[in-house]
């Protein structure tokens, strides 16, 4: 009995000469100059408001790799890097605000031992909002091609969701599986208006009787100043509706063709089919972001009414339905008894806007183009030639560099395989 007390006596010593926790949760090293285990540097141990982008760094000699353990209990059993070579790692995703955490690194040796640091915790800082400073990152499609590229199409927005053109690649941080992309990949991010990426705009006028001649001249001429602002890669088509929905143009970049053509929007009948006009207008365009060929497609739709055609709800749902997931405009006169404003809510997808006179709508009109523009102009694309070979799998991480928000949103995740790639004579 007496041996086996003190058996049980050495393994508490031994523990906490080890590691030691004193009652306001520090952790406590006893024998952190040991210089048989790796000595961690940064983050400082029990140090506060720590950053949730986190870089770890270490020392030592004589390992042939290193592991990461990255928890929120002590100590930490979750691997977070396992046989890197280098003394330090960035952790590629956000850690949680105000939280608690605890790393030691396990230094690997070429005979298949490993010694493992001294655990130490730090405190990550307290949330705070940045309002509209930062940005978010929306991965729209990913594809590889041989012998070893690497692609991805992605959006950079602020947080009030109005696109950024701005950045280069030196704003950008890449990790692949959680470590810097190597030293020998070609990696370059090309801006949208490096790619062959189209645009297609729908501009969907009412001319119902309720609409006087002199209101109808007007919006031709809100609609001409919008052709001549529209850019070398965007198509337009334009249609006018009441009872019917008529086209006068198909889509095309000629300004002049469009502008004739909009000389033929004239009055029309004493009914708002505006349901089946939303519809026509959402099944003009497919979005398509593929990374050879990417198109985006917007719809505006003017109206000084409501539904008169079809005012049911089912004819309001299929409308919804249409375009959902889709880039819509509304704008509605104001001052008319019959103006629906909550129904066009819901179908501008993209906003809707009350406009009190029709001196407004051509200032509308450049706002909206503008905004088309903004969202074309926020797409990015990856193109990186992988060093991977034998078909392994593998994540590209992408995020701006010194981002203060540190949402979900605020890096990107693409996954990709290597199966086939190979080295060919000129490409890397």
């Amino acid at each position: 009995m007496i041996k086996t007390a003190g058996r049980i006596f050495c393994i508490i010593c031994i523990l906490v000469v080890s590691v030691k926790c004193t009652f306001n949760g520090e952790v406590t090293n006893s024998s952190a100059s040991d210089s048989t285990v790796p000595l961690l540097i940064q983050p400082v141990n029990n140090s506060f408001d720590q950053s949730v982008i986190q870089t770890f760094k270490w020392e030592f000699s004589g390992a042939v790799s290193y592991d990461v353990f990255l928890d929120k209990v002590n100590p930490p059993l979750k691997i977070v890097a396992a046989g890197i070579n280098i003394k330090s790692y960035i952790h590629p995703l956000p850690l949680e605000h105000n939280t608690n955490y605890y790393w030691r690194v396990g230094a690997n040796f070429a005979d298949g031992t490993q010694k493992v640091s001294q655990v130490q915790k730090f405190t990550t800082t307290v949330n705070i909002n940045p309002g509209s400073g930062g940005y978010a990152l929306y991965l729209k499609s990913q594809s590889t091609a041989l012998p070893n590229l690497v692609q991805f199409l992605f959006r950079v927005v602020d947080l009030n969701n109005k696109g950024i053109s701005t950045l280069k690649f030196s704003d950008f941080e890449l990790f692949e599986d959680g470590l810097p992309l190597q030293s020998e990949s070609i990696v370059e991010i090309k801006k949208q208006d490096e790619l062959p990426y189209k645009i297609r705009t729908v501009l969907m006028l009412d001319n119902s009787t309720s609409l006087t001649d002199a209101e109808l001249i007007s919006i031709r001429n809100a609609a001409v100043n919008f052709i001549g602002k529209i850019r070398p890669n965007q198509e337009v088509s334009i249609y006018q509706f009441s009872e019917n929905v008529e086209m006068l143009a198909d889509f095309t970049g000629s300004k002049d063709s469009l502008s004739r053509s909009v000389a033929r929007y004239k009055s029309g009948k004493n009914t708002t089919g505006l349901y089946s006009a939303v519809i026509k207008g959402a099944s003009l365009w497919q979005d398509n972001y593929n990374i050879s060929n990417p198109l985006q497609g917007a719809m505006i739709i003017f109206t000084d009414g409501k539904e008169t055609s079809t005012p049911t709800p089912q004819a309001l749902s299929d409308a919804i339905t249409a375009v959902t997931n889709k880039f819509v405009f509304t704008i509605g006169l104001r001052g008319k008894d019959a103006l629906d404003e909550e129904t066009l809510r819901k179908i501008g997808t993209a906003g809707f806007y009350g406009i009190n006179d029709l001196i407004q709508l051509e200032n509308q009109f450049t706002l909206i183009q503008n905004s088309i523009i903004d969202y074309a102009n926020s797409f990015y694309q990856l193109n990186y030639k992988s060093p991977r070979r034998g078909g392994g799998d593998y994540s590209l991480l992408i995020r701006v560099k010194g981002n203060p928000y540190t949402g979900s949103d605020s890096f990107i995740i693409g996954k990709y395989n290597s199966a086939g790639f190979y080295s060919k004579k000129g490409i890397q």
